[in-house]
């Protein structure tokens, strides 16, 4: 940058001295090696006084030149690359809300199946005028069948009757009763017989059991209720039913839709059958018949009741309202 400044610089004094003295000019440029011989002659005969003292002050003058103290050019500041703004992560989405799911659409259960022997004829009776009275259901049906049951299939096929009723009728809750009829010697599915409550008797009559109770797990009935037998008075019968309503229980158990209902203690003290029984009202009365083993109407209420407050538990049935009292005329 220096040698620049200073070839600059001594342009502008040899063009000065040109145009300012042409005779001292050609004078001084004929001592250089660069003159030629006319123009070396021609500078002989020029006559300047003081040409070598003006010579001396011209070098004079650039050798006090302070280079330093001339103005700088102004420096071409180096070229900045951009910085690129820092590039911030990504920041987390805001969860959305999640809307509360709608709550499923409860299907009401309307219509009301009742399926066994006589026994279950007389509890049927009741538990149609309880279903309509206090829960307002009016689509009911029982379908019963006297001296019948799960083990003289040969004598009444309550599997293909079963099928027919379900298929006819389309219930949503069957409530079932067996069993008054089916301490008797049975036939297995191989066609032996079998000696009553005998072990061998006992896995015949399960597996009895077991197939209709997967003949209404199988089927669109979405409830089922199998009722226990209660405590009788025949020894026969008390010996028979406490081991039949285990393989009731056992197949409920093994099953989505099957429910299993006790009723054993319902009428039991001691473990012997207790005759009057009040219902829920406090009102007392006779719970079975002479046999020891069908319902009276007073027992069938108490059991009815039982099995509507169990479809109350399981949201089958909705809870009665209390009636409203009367407005006292002022």
């Amino acid at each position: 940058m220096k040698d620049r400044e200073f070839l600059l610089i001594v342009t502008s004094v040899i063009l000065t001295l040109i145009f300012s003295n042409l005779s001292l000019f050609l004078k001084s440029f004929a001592s250089t090696p660069f003159a030629s011989p006319e123009i070396k002659q021609a500078a002989g005969h020029i006559e300047i006084d003081g040409f070598r003292k003006s010579e001396q002050d011209f070098w004079s003058k650039i050798k006090d030149i302070n280079f330093d103290s001339l103005p700088k050019e102004p420096e071409i500041p180096p070229v900045q690359t951009e910085k690129k703004a820092a590039v911030e992560p990504p920041k987390p989405a805001k969860a959305k809300k999640q809307t509360p799911a709608k709550p499923k659409l409860t299907i009401p259960y309307r219509r009301f199946l009742f399926i066994g022997d006589s026994v279950m004829f007389d509890l049927g009776i009741q538990l149609q005028y309880t279903l309509k009275k206090k829960y307002n259901i009016a689509d009911t049906k029982i379908d019963y069948k006297v001296s019948t049951g799960l083990n003289r299939i040969d004598y009444y096929d309550w599997y293909a009757r079963t099928r027919q009723i379900l298929n006819n009728y389309q219930p949503d809750v069957v409530i079932v009763l067996f069993g008054a009829n089916d301490p008797q010697n049975i036939i297995d599915f191989q066609g032996k017989g079998r000696v009553v409550m005998t072990k061998e008797w006992q896995k015949a009559y399960q597996e009895r059991v077991e197939r209709y109770a997967k003949l209404l797990d199988s089927s669109s009935v979405r409830k089922v209720y199998w009722i226990g037998q209660s405590i009788p008075n025949k020894s026969l019968y008390l010996k028979a039913f406490p081991i039949m309503n285990d393989i009731y229980k056992n197949a409920s158990n093994s099953s989505a839709k099957l429910e299993f209902i006790s009723t054993w203690d319902t009428f039991a003290n001691a473990g012997k059958l207790v005759p009057i029984v009040a219902d829920k009202s406090g009102k007392r009365g006779y719970v079975k018949t002479n046999d020891g083993v069908h319902f009276t109407s007073h027992g069938a209420r108490i059991i009815g009741d039982l099995i509507a407050d169990k479809m109350v538990a399981d949201k089958i049935l909705k809870s009665p309202q209390p009636p409203k009292s009367p407005k006292k005329k002022p």
